[in-house]
């Protein structure tokens, strides 16, 4: 019997905002991991698996789960495959008398892991990828495991979902930075060639391109040597 407490509701909704971090793609999904033996009644090992155009265990809180997750998606069998491949829960209750998986259930047996279920976490409509929760008692995922199990993984989805929405708007908000400091050294670097020769500002970014397509550079790059004075000014000469 699992005890809903205030606490307990507040770890749950804590995990929206665990993949907020760009500083080590593992860490954030390593702690999903850490979270879902923490909070999830009969889980003895985890694993978060990534979907994508190929899906890979990014973190486990146990070193023989990457092994049997890649045998998984390499082959396209067993309960991580197919919770990936259908967006839908697989569960194992006793891996010894499992007949689906044979193979992979030998595997997890032979790692004293005798129970499993895999759950999807949803972004959006389509799976962001899934936590495999593994017990080492037969049933580890039955009542009320599989209830919280269920709110683990919508919980779950909901922080890759931010993840993936605060990726984004940074990597916009950096291409964005990019984009201004280049057009403002461009811009200096105009400006040294109006003065120098007097040309008007569109025939010195002529110039700036010019010698941009002759080396092979962008002109950004030469702007920024124009203004660093790492280029000598005659070359923008027009005789």
């Amino acid at each position: 019997m699992v005890t809903v407490t205030r606490e307990f509701a507040e770890r749950i909704a804590a995990m929206a905002d665990l993949l907020l971090s760009d500083d080590d793609a593992d860490a954030p999904l390593s702690q999903l991991a850490d979270f879902a033996l923490e909070l999830v009644p009969g889980s003895a090992a985890a694993g978060v698996v990534v979907a994508g155009e190929h899906a890979w265990t990014y973190a486990t809180s146990d070193s023989s789960i990457s092994g049997l997750h890649r045998s998984q998606l390499e082959s396209g069998t067993g309960p991580v495959a197919e919770a990936l491949r259908f967006g839908e829960a697989r569960r194992v209750d006793d891996t010894r008398q499992e007949d689906r998986w044979p193979e992979v259930c030998s595997a997890m047996t032979a790692e004293g892991l005798l129970s499993c279920l895999i759950l999807p976490l949803r972004t959006d409509r389509e799976p962001g990828g899934a936590i495999a929760l593994y017990g080492t008692e037969p049933g580890s995922f039955t009542g009320a495991g599989h209830d919280v199990a269920l709110l683990f993984a919508a919980q779950g989805g909901v922080a890759m979902r931010n993840a993936s929405l605060y990726r984004n708007c940074r990597r916009m908000v950096d291409n964005l930075h990019l984009a201004l400091e280049s057009r403002a050294v461009i811009e200096q670097a105009k400006g040294i060639l109006v003065a120098e020769y007097g040309y008007p500002p569109d025939v010195a970014f002529k110039r700036l391109s010019v010698l941009s397509q002759n080396t092979n550079r962008k002109v950004k790059d030469i702007a920024a040597d124009l203004v660093a004075g790492r280029i000598q000014r005659r070359q923008f000469s027009a005789e």
